[in-house]
């Protein structure tokens, strides 16, 4: 058998057509991956070779038949075959022979193109390229090729005409390639049967080990795939009789082998920062699928890099995902818009879409060709349907976190970090997915109460937030002058900006509720500052305190809310009138506003962990303070220069006038929102009357509680106006976390959703929110000074490798040969 294989490859690369096949290939490989512009690794912008392992499958398509096609033919059509019967081998050695010797022949072609790998990692500027996913699509590529070989060794011992085992080879690779995976696609089969024919084609399994995942179910697939293919070659060179029945036993065998296979659930995931394994709450969830789920990802097309390379991650997020649904997961990448001529009905489309949470952007590209600019409508978006009578999701696969190159607010605008920004939307995708499925297969929908009775707010100022509470829970309003709020019923309390104080009896309740098991979200004002009053005066004033009447309750269960107010030079601008214009028309400026400091995570945390800035308005500080059995976790502080005014703090429109002012911004990480999870102990134990007490049971009935019978959670920011949105004159309720004229959104409501998603929600995919994927970046300056440089090595020199492995293997043969 091995000097079979030996004689198929040096007969390969005996003559000058083996070197010729091969050297175009890597030639024409080269161009395509780093001359073409349109699919050139060079132009994608990553570290990665995705691209190449995307395409290649298809150029194998054409190499290894041009390969195999002579293996067994010329043999045949020469006469030579019968000449290696009489040698002591059987045919299966003999086919088995050959095989290898087109695997080493393969192996040979494909081992050049390492030099790519080497390129990108030298041109890397972060991360560098991932080196097990690297691997792993290697060998994704190897075993699909020897799929393509066992194909093409059998299409050659079909005919002896060369030329037509090239074609039955090429045809028949491309057919079990693509055709099941197109023949998935159709209508026909879209009810559960699409997964089970996508099961027979080679794609789904090639795509899933080139993600860098090895499974058992893919590689028993492949090594099933190559014997049938082996041992029907076999059939074809014996004169046994019954073959038509041995090739219907071997075909319903390699069936059943590849459906058998896809129950073995081991995988191994070879990427460097485990990106395709998920968290066990998700694989949880999964698991718990009954019926079809359907995602339509309206992300692709012509795409830039950026949003190319997010495409590509939520295609491997949701095929892992199906990988742990029992298959339920069907997955559609389209357009909105496709096939639809009509621009009224691609405006009434879009505007549907959009309403429902679809977002669109408008994307202008320079195309490197020359100065013109591409306008692409680009759809950053999926929706998730489940059952017919409930309303799909829309996932926004954005990142909620902007990454910044600088944070200099005071001078300019800060850059955004578009690939950075792009790599934390990767990260959270198995987040965003998780939930969407959560929320539509969940059997219960917690109950959110707003609590008024303490003038909380009930006009316009919180639709923002009752919209976006109202569609994922059920929203109601508590007046807390009414009655205890019971949480058995109530997940979850909403306490937003009060400005009346809390009496005794509010105080109870609320203790009472928490010692139940009930969760609450405060978010307090403890200083009156608002900027209406600062217009109103003439240009500062005194913020006062409200007198709520609040600070032992929360004191004891583990917090404090200072009486001061808190400012940070990374702060967000506000408009304010600076002069008149020539023509007496008021001119505005946007200038720094340090009452108004931004705020993100800065210790990891499962709510605010990958989120964008979040903008308090008129912020106080926060302190934790010892509450026995509660642990605490900041979720929102300030940036490394802050400072704080202390109560009575004065709120001037020059609050910073001199350098003097600015050294007092001193401090760091000034916390403004805080977690708080545990067992709490209530307020009133041994201060109450028995006549007191008496009155909680009859109100409740339940027993008054001195401490609570189950974990609970609190968080409790020290602003209430992060939740709030403000409300222009012509257009309305404006989103939370936008300030007219900033043109910006800050991440106020994922903040405050994941907040209540966090308190009411039983299960554990917070846990995959804390997912970090490595940006693995090329360096563009090196790229711009030397990308001719790297264009020139990767497309020539693998064909010099090729050309000098035939010159020094000719020179071998001639030593060894010559008489």
């Amino acid at each position: 058998m091995w000097k079979i294989c030996k004689k198929e490859w040096q007969q390969f690369f005996a003559s000058v057509t083996g070197y010729l096949v091969l050297g175009i290939f890597l030639g024409v490989t080269g161009l395509l991956f780093f001359v073409f512009p349109d699919t050139s690794l060079l132009n994608f912008g990553y570290a990665s070779l995705a691209p190449f392992f995307q395409l290649m499958p298809w150029l194998l398509l054409f190499l290894i038949p041009a390969i195999t096609m002579r293996s067994i033919s010329d043999e045949i059509r020469t006469g030579t075959y019968e000449l290696l019967q009489t040698l002591p081998l059987t045919v299966r050695q003999i086919i088995v022979g050959k095989y290898l010797g087109v695997l080493f022949v393969v192996l040979i072609a494909l081992g050049p193109t390492v030099i790519y790998a080497f390129s990108m990692q030298a041109l890397s500027i972060t991360g560098g390229i991932d080196v097990g996913a690297t691997i792993g699509s290697y060998i994704s590529l190897f075993l699909l090729a020897g799929v393509y070989a066992a194909i093409g060794i059998y299409a050659s011992s079909v005919t002896n005409n060369t030329i037509a085992a090239f074609g039955i080879g090429a045809l028949v690779s491309f057919a079990l390639f693509a055709g099941f995976s197109a023949i998935a696609k159709l209508p026909l089969f879209s009810g559960g049967a699409d997964y089970y024919i996508e099961l027979l084609g080679i794609q789904m399994h090639s795509a899933n080990i080139s993600r860098g995942v090895l499974a058992a179910a893919d590689i028993i697939y492949f090594v099933a795939v190559i014997g049938f293919f082996l041992y029907i070659t076999q059939l074809q060179l014996t004169t046994t009789s019954k073959k038509s029945s041995k090739l219907v036993v071997a075909i319903a065998l390699l069936i059943c082998i590849s459906f058998l296979g896809s129950l073995v659930s081991k995988r191994l995931d070879l990427t460097e920062d485990k990106r395709f394994t998920l968290s066990n709450s998700t694989v949880e969830l999964l698991s718990n699928i009954d019926s079809t789920i359907t995602v339509e990802v309206f992300l692709t097309g012509s795409l830039p890099a950026d949003y190319k390379k997010l495409s590509m991650a939520t295609a491997d997020v949701l095929a892992s995902f199906n990988n742990y649904a029992d298959n339920h997961i069907r997955v559609v990448f389209k357009h909105p818009g496709d096939g639809i001529s009509s621009d009224t009905a691609k405006a009434i489309l879009y505007d549907s879409l959009q309403k429902m949470g679809v977002v669109f952007e408008q994307s202008n590209t320079a195309q490197e060709s020359g100065e013109a600019i591409l306008n692409q409508l680009i759809v950053p978006s999926a929706m998730v349907y489940y059952q017919k009578n409930q309303p799909p999701i829309a996932v926004d696969l954005r990142s909620s976190r902007k990454v910044y190159k600088q944070f200099n607010v005071l001078s300019e605008e800060p850059q955004e970090d578009v690939e950075a920004t792009r790599n934390a939307a990767e990260a959270l995708l198995e987040n965003k997915f998780a939930t969407a499925i959560y929320k539509l297969i969940r059997k219960e929908v917690p109950t959110i109460a707003y609590v008024v009775g303490n003038g909380q707010p009930t006009d316009l100022t919180v639709n923002d937030l009752g919209e976006s509470l109202r569609n994922d829970y059920r929203l109601g309003i508590f007046d807390l002058k009414q009655a205890y709020p019971d949480a058995s019923v109530i997940k979850t309390l909403v306490m937003v900006k009060p400005k009346n104080t809390f009496t005794e009896e509010d105080l109870l309740k609320i203790d009472q509720y928490v010692m139940n098991g009930g969760n609450i979200i405060w978010f307090i004002d403890k200083l009156h500052a608002e900027l209406d009053s600062l217009k109103r005066t003439e240009g500062q004033y005194t913020a006062f305190d409200r007198g709520l009447g609040l600070d032992e309750l929360l004191f004891k269960y583990g917090v404090r809310i200072n009486g001061d107010l808190l400012q940070d030079l990374n702060c967000s601008k506000i408009p304010l009138v600076v002069g008149k214009n020539p023509d007496g028309s008021i001119r505005m400026q946007r200038i720094p506003w340090p009452y108004y400091p931004l705020l993100s995570a800065r210790t990891p945390n499962p709510i605010s962990e990958n989120l964008d800035r979040v903008l308090p308005i008129f912020p106080s500080s926060i302190d934790t303070v010892m509450a026995k059995g509660i642990q605490k976790t900041i979720l929102l502080a300030s940036d490394t220069n802050s400072r704080i005014l202390p109560s009575p703090a004065l709120v001037s429109l020059n609050s910073v006038r001199s350098q003097e002012d600015l050294y007092s911004f001193n401090k760091s990480y000034v916390p403004v929102a805080v977690l708080l999870e545990g067992k709490f102990t209530s307020l009133f134990s041994n201060r109450l009357a028995k006549s007191v007490i008496d009155s909680v049971r009859k109100s409740t009935g339940k027993p008054y509680l001195s401490s609570a019978v189950k974990a609970g959670k609190q968080i409790v920011v020290a602003d209430g106006d992060i939740v709030t949105n403000e409300v222009s004159n012509t257009t309305g309720p404006l989103p939370m976390g936008l300030i007219q004229m900033e043109n910006y959104r800050f991440a106020n409501r994922a903040f405050f959703l994941n907040s209540i998603d966090y308190l009411s929600s039983s299960n554990a995919l917070f846990e995959s929110r804390n997912k970090t994927v490595v940006l693995r970046l090329l360096n563009k300056q090196k790229l711009s000074e030397q990308k001719a440089i790297w264009q020139i090595v990767n497309v020539s020199l693998p064909v010099v490798i090729i050309l000098l492995t035939g010159y020094f293997f000719q020179l071998w043969r001639k030593k060894r040969y010559s008489i």
